[in-house]
């Protein structure tokens, strides 16, 4: 029943916001290729470049980013400022919630938001956004969202780090999955390790997300499927296609089989791990 109603909740939300044809790996989008941007952030920089003409050209109000803190943890913050968005680039692999950000920016009367996250986040901010859309029909909520397999919990994923990778995480640099590993910057070199042996380190529900590219989001970006130095990019509703129009990017060819391989492997994971939740119970 609950995956019913899951899926009768997904199909609403495409209806809703969405525009393109269904892909039943890829889910519902309009156009899809590998881009790089003039802005320096991961891979690409597709991800920030949007943010920054959004807020430049008045289509965003104001944004929700994921910082970086103290060691190797993560918040959400609001902000109108391109150097905080900038300051903010990077992914970071771990769960952070944005709806108390996206709550107090529109209590700030802020109306036009955009939200980068990651595909839970994405169908969290649908399921709000819907809520709160006959107190306030002006409101308009872009979602660029993230490529995610899995997130971790910082202090497993420590100790994982350290055991693996003889590091301390909490001062590591830039942190990038990429082809199946794991890799970090630290004293001036990269060290790395299979992502599969972080295993012990992800968020308990991550496994039963079968999500790889966020499907309701407005554009989705991640790594995969391209070269090194591009952006993935799926645009998935008419004002994901006007955002993407007018950016500057250089574009490139996507092998679309390696999105979907691992949209697959997701999928198929999270089936398991609901089977075994049954026969536990």
């Amino acid at each position: 029943m609950a995956e019913e109603y899951r899926a009768q909740e997904t199909e609403k939300i495409e209806r809703q916001y969405l525009n393109g044809k269904k892909d039943e790996n890829l889910g519902v989008y309009c156009d899809l290729f590998s881009a790089k941007t003039a802005v320096e952030g991961q891979d690409g920089g597709v991800v920030t470049a949007i943010l920054l003409d959004g807020l430049k050209k008045g289509a965003f109000d104001a944004v929700i980013v994921v910082k970086r803190i103290k060691g190797y943890n993560a918040q959400a913050i609001a902000t109108s400022s391109p150097d905080e968005v900038a300051a903010a680039r990077g992914t970071k692999y771990l769960k952070v919630s944005a709806i108390p950000q996206l709550q107090e920016l529109i209590a700030q009367g802020k109306r036009k938001i955009a939200i980068t996250c990651t595909p839970c986040q994405a169908r969290a901010a649908r399921k709000f956004h819907q809520t709160l859309k006959q107190k306030h029909p002006e409101l308009d909520i872009t979602l660029i969202g993230l490529f995610c397999f899995e997130a971790f919990n910082p202090a497993k994923l420590k100790g994982e780090v350290q055991r693996l990778m003889h590091m301390d995480i909490d001062q590591v640099g830039k942190t990038e999955i990429r082809k199946g590993r794991f890799s970090a910057s630290f004293a001036g070199q990269e060290l790395s390790c299979k992502i599969r042996e972080l295993t012990g380190a992800v968020e308990n529900a991550c496994l039963f997300c079968d999500d790889f590219t966020s499907i309701l989001a407005d554009v989705s970006v991640g790594s995969v499927g391209s070269q090194k130095g591009y952006s993935t990019v799926i645009v998935r509703s008419e004002k994901g296609k006007r955002l993407m129009e007018k950016l500057e990017a250089e574009k490139a060819s996507v092998e679309v089989e390696e999105i979907i391989k691992l949209s697959k492997f997701k999928q198929e994971r999270a089936k398991k791990s609901h089977v075994n939740l049954k026969n536990h119970q």
